[in-house]
């Protein structure tokens, strides 16, 4: 059958076709049945090609998509089956099919559609960037560098002489012509003379391959690793029983409080801040010379105006007022008067409640400290259960480390003394290797000062052009050109003047100008005469006003410091709890006095004794874990050394 023919049933059995409502397997028979004539192969590829497209699906639309946005907007919609087909071909089974059943297939279709859907399929920067992210979207990256970019990269040569094929189709340009058979010579047949015999070489000597510098060299030995490594494992246990051993002793001094005692202590400090009022502005205080100075402060014009204007607004709002009383309106004075009673029985009663706060706090304060001081006692005697554990543990511990220490050092004497050899080798491999790259140094030093001699003649030729063309460019030219003041530019224009003239015209606008600005400035004189006069009668009714402010503040101040002073709170509940407290206070300094009398009841020799103990365990743990320092900084000393030396 045809090609043209196979791609038109393949094309009927797509189109139409969805594969979430009709199965695949019957569309196929269907397909088969209505084309009772094909052959075997013909229906394998039928067969092929429709079970690709439907399982590609996705892939094969993608492609067809952006090939309508970018390349064939003047395609037809009817065509993207035959698309389909064409891309699946050429990225899944171009392989396959090879190129020229390919070939065939195109060249059977239309011409402009096959030559738009080739250029845009094999552009090699679009296969690269674009279309590869759009595949990687929905395939993985490997299945689509492994199994669809292969067939198109590998094919690219071909499909681009196609491709050519195609435009040259399209444009009507003829292919070459056959080139005509043209009569070559022969030559004789003579007999032809036998070569000589080359006799048989014989075979070079070689030499057997040396053995390789064994990696061991150039590596510390196992044995000295697990060494290093045991080592750094009981150093940080000892630190770490260490470190938690010092935790333990200073834990006795840590006190936790009781929720109750937090929550109050929490309030106290509250209302501290809440008094203290951090957030408020802070203004600065007036300096003492203002305060002593009592000349006026200098005011502006408009300072003077606005407090003129403040001045006059207030006398309307007082006249205003006595208007309103002599008209029959009330006062707002037994309103005054209930105020200050209000305010004042309000203040003894946040007095009150102040000092009981102050109360309970203290309480609060002297049974906390009762708890502390028991706690303490109990924290005292474990801590010294622990010390005597924690000593014990300590001498176990560096005894068992000692010991490993001695068999690891003589562990590494024997591994040194069989290194002692592998040295020497290698100091007599670096002599011979000093001397060939001493041979080199001559030749390259030779070979770079015939360079440096060939390099300063060309800077001197150089150098000589540079200086003749200096003193080419030196030469002095003429450039002066003459002016007529007097004359004119000669454009012919009606305004046009010589530039004396301008400066006559300059001159005389000046002059204008200057008695235009002697006029202003008298206007002006007189403005601000008048405008003074203003403001030294408005300063004479601002001070007056101040006068009267002032006095009216002194009165008011004079209240507010009666009102300052705290009132006097008595109550039978502020007394009970003052008598609480003093009883808790008791009790406290009791148990005070009790633990002072037992530390002084204890022989002045035992404590010295202890404390002497104390200090002596301290600097014997510190030494032991200096010296333990010590000998391993030497151990990776010699052993860094050692690699330095072989490594050279």
């Amino acid at each position: 059958m045809d090609f043209t023919s196979l791609v038109e049933i393949c094309i009927k059995g797509l189109t139409g076709f969805d594969a979430e409502t009709q199965a695949a397997d019957l569309r196929l028979q269907e397909i088969l049945d209505s084309n009772c004539q094909l052959g075997d192969a013909e229906e394998t590829f039928i067969v092929e090609v429709f079970s690709g497209c439907v399982r590609y699906h996705s892939l094969l639309s993608v492609t067809v998509e952006n090939f309508y946005l970018d390349e064939g907007k003047k395609m037809l919609r009817k065509d993207s089956v035959l698309y389909r087909i064409f891309a699946y071909l050429a990225m899944l089974r171009l392989n396959d099919l090879g190129y020229e059943n390919f070939e065939s297939f195109i060249m059977k279709q239309d011409t402009l559609k096959m030559y738009s859907f080739l250029k845009y399929l094999f552009d090699l920067p679009k296969l690269q960037s674009w279309l590869k992210n759009k595949w990687c979207h929905i395939y993985d990256q490997k299945f689509v560098e492994d199994s669809v970019l292969p067939n198109l990269l590998n094919n690219m040569s071909d499909m681009l002489d196609l491709i050519s094929q195609l435009n040259d189709k399209l444009q009507n340009k003829r292919g070459p012509k056959n080139p005509s058979v043209v009569t070559e010579p022969k030559p004789f047949k003579l007999t032809k003379v036998k070569p000589r015999a080359v006799p048989m070489p014989e075979p070079i000597p070689k030499l057997k391959p040396t053995n390789p510098v064994p990696t061991s060299t150039y590596k510390s030995p196992r044995e000295e690793i697990e060494l290093m490594k045991k080592k750094e494992d009981h150093r940080k246990r000892s630190e770490m029983l260490l470190e938690n051993v010092r935790g333990m002793s200073a834990n006795h001094t840590k006190t936790e409080k009781s929720a109750k005692t937090q929550e109050r202590l929490n309030t106290i400090v509250k209302q501290g801040e809440e008094q203290l009022k951090f957030d408020c502005h802070k203004a600065r205080p007036i300096p003492k010379q203002v305060l002593e100075n009592t000349t006026p402060i200098k005011l502006n014009a408009a300072a003077i105006l606005r407090e003129d204007a403040l001045y006059a607004k207030r006398e309307e709002e007082e006249l205003k007022k006595i208007v309103g009383v002599l008209s029959g309106e009330g006062t707002d004075d037994n309103f005054q008067v209930w105020k200050k009673q209000r305010d004042e029985e309000l203040r003894k009663e946040e007095a009150e409640h102040q000092a009981r706060k102050k109360m309970i706090g203290l309480i609060s304060y002297e049974e906390a400290m009762l708890a502390k001081q028991k706690l303490t006692e109990s924290n005292k005697n474990k801590v010294q259960k622990m010390r005597v554990e924690a000593d014990k543990m300590l001498k176990e511990y560096l005894i068992s480390q000692l010991q490993q220490e001695e068999e690891t050092r003589e562990k590494v004497l024997s591994i040194q003394e069989s290194h002692q050899q592998a040295k020497a080798a290698q100091l007599n491999l670096q002599e011979i290797k000093r001397k060939m790259v001493q041979d080199v140094h001559a030749e390259s030093k030779a070979l770079m000062q015939i360079a440096v001699e060939e390099a300063t003649k060309e800077m001197e030729r150089k150098m000589q052009l540079i200086q003749e063309i200096r003193a080419f460019d030196r030469t002095p030219i003429s450039t002066a050109k003459f002016v007529d003041l007097t004359s004119t530019a000669g454009f012919g224009f009606l305004c046009e003047m010589s530039i004396a003239e301008l400066r006559e015209r300059i001159v005389l606008m000046s002059e204008e100008r200057a008695r235009d600005l002697e006029e202003k400035r008298g206007d002006i004189l007189a403005e601000k005469v008048s405008y003074k006069k203003m403001i030294e009668q408005k300063l004479d009714a601002i001070s007056h006003n101040r006068e009267i402010i002032g006095k009216e503040a002194e009165k008011k101040a004079k209240e507010k410091e009666k009102l300052k002073s705290p009132p006097q709170v008595k109550s039978t509940e502020l007394d009970a709890l003052q008598r609480k407290l003093e009883e808790r206070r008791a009790e406290r300094m009791k148990v005070k006095a009790t633990q002072q009398m037992t530390m002084q009841s204890l022989p002045v020799k035992r404590a010295v004794n202890l404390e002497a103990e104390k200090r002596a365990m301290e600097e014997r743990r510190w030494k032991e874990l200096e010296n333990t320092r010590e000998r391993v900084a030497k151990m990776n000393t010699k052993t860094v050394g050692y690699r330095d030396t072989l490594l050279t």
